[in-house]
């Protein structure tokens, strides 16, 4: 969880998979930001308050505009989705296991 700038706000993440707001007294601001597929292990304010980023152990990023709760943009930490790198020569096996963990395909 993070507090705010301001002090007034605190965010936290959850294994119910949702991002909430609240107040320094404890109280629920909103509803819960809902869209990550897995435990929210991470989230924090921008400097201005206006923006909370969150991530999640379903391999994403999500910011979240912090008044509306509404998910502004989601990356993926799979940086080589898709990447297929069968056959490809000049890899250590450091590199290949790397690459195959950001979402490299090794067949």
């Amino acid at each position: 969880m993070a507090f705010s700038s301001e002090g007034e706000r605190i965010v936290s993440g959850s294994n119910d998979k949702t991002v909430r707001l609240w107040d320094v007294n404890g109280q629920p601001i909103a509803q819960p930001f809902v869209g990550h597929e897995d435990w929210v292990n991470s989230v924090a304010f921008s400097p201005d308050g206006e923006r909370i980023v969150s991530s999640s152990y379903d391999e994403t990023i999500r910011i979240w505009d912090a008044t509306t709760g509404y998910c502004l943009r989601v990356i993926s930490y799979k940086l080589c989705v898709g990447l297929n790198i069968t056959g490809v020569t000049g890899l250590t096996s450091a590199q290949r296991i790397a690459l195959k963990v950001m979402g490299a395909i090794d067949n």
